[in-house]
């Protein structure tokens, strides 16, 4: 995908001839439904690869806070900035908006 207009580079074009209109997006939606029951409750991490972002390992289950060593106090500011980070959306779609 092109980052700078978010038009893919390729595109795929799938022609049928069917008295049945609806069992290419009926198939579609079923192999969609498919591929994201294999991240369900998973976090994937991504990386850099050149332009791109790609996937980086296999989705990974959540992990509890607990279960993290970390220094005193960090595991609860991390959280925190999150947290805030998370409850911040609007602004950061305003600004989004600000761009466009």
């Amino acid at each position: 995908m092109d980052l700078h207009s978010g038009s893919p580079w390729e595109t795929l074009t799938l022609t049928t001839l069917s008295a049945s209109r609806h069992l290419l997006p009926d198939l579609l939606a079923e192999a969609r439904a498919l591929a994201e029951q294999g991240t369900e409750g998973k976090t994937v991490v991504y990386t850099a690869w050149g332009v791109e972002w790609r996937p980086f390992g296999k989705p990974r289950r959540r992990r509890e806070m607990g279960s993290v060593v970390l220094a005193e106090g960090v595991a609860e500011r991390v959280e925190r900035d999150l947290k805030g980070f998370l409850g911040r959306g609007k602004w950061y779609a305003e600004r989004g908006e600000l761009g466009a």
